[in-house]
């Protein structure tokens, strides 16, 4: 008899429980509203193809918000505010270059630079504004979903650092038939353990792709959780692919403080894009 009773009041808990997050289902529809926060992760970084170099993709972290408007129980349009970061590094393990320029007497000369184990990292913050679709099944206390939709990226910033353990500088006067591997003032010479520190990185524009599907489990009567995956691409090169040396000879300074260009807006780079995908959480209320 007792038995009977704990399997009763079992299976009125189980229908309650289930009653509960049938009610969460049927108010959720007859919102016309919805607003979440989301995390995401956690593959994000710069790609573009590198002449002589190689690309290593780095991780990066996606945080936002979302309002959804209801068409009806199983379509949504929605709008949102994310903050993403991208990071990625280059390398060369030989860098050359040779260009024309002048010295601080004006007098024209080839400057020559060779590098070795040549490093350079990049991260970009951005801050992006989504408009997206979304369409779930509609159809019990779990949903499946699938959003698309696009974005539109904004640099908020940008930087990049640059490390080689040797570089060798020259300058060739073709007047004279030399070529001078000094004084270091001159910035000629021979350098180890370079960091030229950090600086600063400008990008464009990012417009991008978004796709996300997954799960929506409703959580009581005003509230829900998605767990889901999803993949961000750019459309657009967010770098001006500029026919720039890697290392410039500042002609008007005097002792020469070399400066070093960052590989995305170099000629060693193209098609510069954002990529991002990996698992996303979204805890969304009505």
């Amino acid at each position: 008899m007792n038995k009977n009773k704990f399997t009763q009041l079992s299976a009125k808990s189980v229908m309650a429980a289930l009653l509960l997050m049938g009610l969460g289902k049927a108010n959720a529809q007859e919102e016309k509203s919805e607003f979440s926060i989301y995390a995401g992760g956690v593959f994000s970084s710069i790609y573009y193809d590198l002449d002589q170099g190689k690309v290593d993709h780095g991780d990066g972290v996606q945080l936002g918000l979302k309002y959804a408007f209801y068409l009806n129980e199983n379509w949504s349009i929605g709008l949102g505010a994310e903050y993403q970061t991208y990071n990625s590094t280059a390398s060369f393990d030989y860098l050359t270059g040779s260009y024309n320029t002048t010295d601080f007497e004006n007098d024209p000369f080839e400057f020559r630079y060779t590098t070795r184990s040549y490093n350079e990292s990049q991260k970009l913050e951005y801050v992006n504004v989504p408009l997206t679709v979304q369409f779930e099944t509609g159809d019990g206390i779990t949903d499946f979903y699938v959003s698309a939709g696009v974005k539109a990226g904004f640099a908020m910033k940008g930087r990049y650092e640059t490390k080689m353990d040797a570089l060798t500088t020259s300058g060739y006067y073709p007047q004279y038939n030399a070529e001078l591997f000094g004084p270091t003032f001159m910035g000629f010479g021979s350098f180890y353990q370079v960091n030229a520190g950090k600086q600063d990185l400008d990008t464009k524009i990012a417009w991008s792709g978004t796709l996300e599907t997954g799960v929506k489990q409703y959580i009581g009567e005003r509230s829900s959780c998605y767990i889901g995956v999803f993949v961000d691409y750019s459309f657009n090169s967010i770098a001006d692919n500029k026919d720039e040396n890697m290392i410039n000879y500042p002609s008007n300074e005097m002792p020469v403080d070399l400066q070093f260009n960052s590989v995305i807006n170099s000629s060693y780079s193209k098609d510069v894009r954002l990529i991002a995908y990996g698992i996303k959480l979204r805890f969304a209320f009505f």
